[in-house]
């Protein structure tokens, strides 16, 4: 892949417009794998669902590139190169999507991080195993038709899932200049450095309230929003005050 552009807003272009594609892509593949699942084509329809399970994770790496502080990403520009092009990195970021909004709360940061690892090396290694027929150390043959419907299923319904949990960000992709905007009020209010020591004081805290955020149980507060915007989300979730005396059920006559 070509190098991420130098100059800051060219590259937040970039991302953005990365993100809103593979998004639309991923779109694609669901529904080319949908079909090899109505065709009984089991192991090519996990291998397109895996695949496009991998553009909503390139779509959520892109995503996070885009609210890290200028300086952050600057330095994050060779990992963000490397995970853009490795099948498991897209798979990991595509499973932790799913990790932070599933209903079973994991034990700890750690946990979850593990979690998403071990599920994106098993998609990984399935999706090449419904694609390739290979061969073991000991010479045993490996085929695709040993990819089966439980398991073409299962990867059909995470892509589904995911891209269902990622709604709000493929939402926001597909107006990049209302996004940028506010990725850059959001920048210019937010205490980095208190959000930082934050989650270094408190990891398994700041996974509940990210969790809690991504399942929209509760608003953000002000230290991963800043003020302006924190107060902008309050105001904009309460219900809109009326006249005194206007919620009264009128009196019979």
């Amino acid at each position: 892949m070509a190098k991420l552009p130098t100059d800051p807003g060219m590259l937040e272009r970039t991302v953005v417009d990365l993100a809103a594609a593979a998004f639309t892509n991923a779109r694609a593949l669901l529904t080319s794998a949908q079909a090899l699942l109505d065709e009984r084509q089991w192991p090519t329809a996990f291998s397109v669902a895996a695949l496009a399970l991998e553009e909503v994770g390139k779509a959520s790496l892109c995503m996070t590139t885009l609210v890290m502080p200028p300086a952050v990403r600057e330095e994050f520009r060779p990992a963000f190169a490397k995970a853009f092009t490795d099948h498991q990195a897209k798979a990991e970021f595509a499973h932790l999507v799913l990790g932070m909004v599933a209903d079973e709360m994991p034990a700890s940061l750690e946990q979850l991080l593990d979690d998403v690892v071990a599920s994106a090396r098993r998609t990984n290694a399935v999706k090449f195993r419904g694609l390739y027929v290979d061969y073991t150390d000991t010479g045993a043959l490996l085929k695709p038709d040993s990819v089966g419907e439980s398991e073409a299923r299962w990867m059909v319904t995470t892509v589904t899932s995911t891209l269902a949990a990622s709604g709000p960000a493929e939402a926001a992709a597909a107006e990049p200049d209302v996004l940028l905007d506010f990725i850059r009020q959001w920048q210019s209010g937010v205490d980095f450095d208190a959000l930082s020591a934050y989650v270094e004081a408190a990891p398994e805290q700041f996974l509940a309230d990210m969790r809690a955020f991504g399942r929209d149980d509760v608003l953000p507060p002000a230290l991963f929003l800043g003020n302006t915007l924190a107060e902008q989300l309050t105001a904009a979730a309460a219900p809109a005050a009326l006249p005194a005396g206007e919620n009264a059920l009128p009196s019979g006559e």
